[in-house]
């Protein structure tokens, strides 16, 4: 039996883990190696040793001494329960730092995209008053800085 190759199948087959196909095989196997039938007679044997007995209830004092058993528990456990909750909470806090950092770049994105769209704005707005020659431009020219240095700074403060 130890260098027979079915050793896993069979135990799948005494389980009823197997497809039929797989089961024919192994049926047709068990008929030609005397070791294999052995196994499954023993298998057999042990599975019907089993169900004949049934469990006995725990007394009150075995439940007792399991519940002290387990409140004293090895300290070993404890420190595992220990190590997964400090584990999750430092996952948490990575997580919501995360989310802050990515809060963070989206408002700083979004304040690069405003601060693109004010530059633009001042540069189309200012190149006709930039090419004009007369004096009276020139001074147009002036309250349209004004005008615009006024506008970047209440969009700037978010009004």
């Amino acid at each position: 039996m130890i260098d027979c190759e079915n050793r896993i199948r069979l135990d799948a087959y005494h389980d009823g883990e197997l497809s039929p196909a797989e089961q024919s095989i192994v049926e047709a196997h068990v008929l030609d190696c005397p070791s294999c039938a052995a196994e499954l007679a023993a298998m057999r044997g042990m599975s019907k040793a089993f169900a004949a007995t049934t469990p006995l209830a725990p007394s009150h004092e075995q439940l007792l001494q399991l519940a002290r058993n387990i409140r004293a528990g090895p300290s070993d456990d404890r420190m595992l329960i220990r190590l997964f909750r400090r584990t999750a909470v430092a996952a948490a806090a990575l997580l919501a730092c995360a989310i802050a950092g990515g809060i963070f770049l989206s408002q700083r994105t979004k304040a690069a995209a405003h601060e693109a769209m004010v530059l633009d704005y001042v540069a189309t707005r200012s190149l006709p008053s930039a090419f004009a020659t007369d004096p009276v431009s020139g001074e147009r020219q002036s309250e349209q800085q004004v005008a615009m240095a006024q506008w970047i700074a209440d969009d700037l403060r978010g009004r």
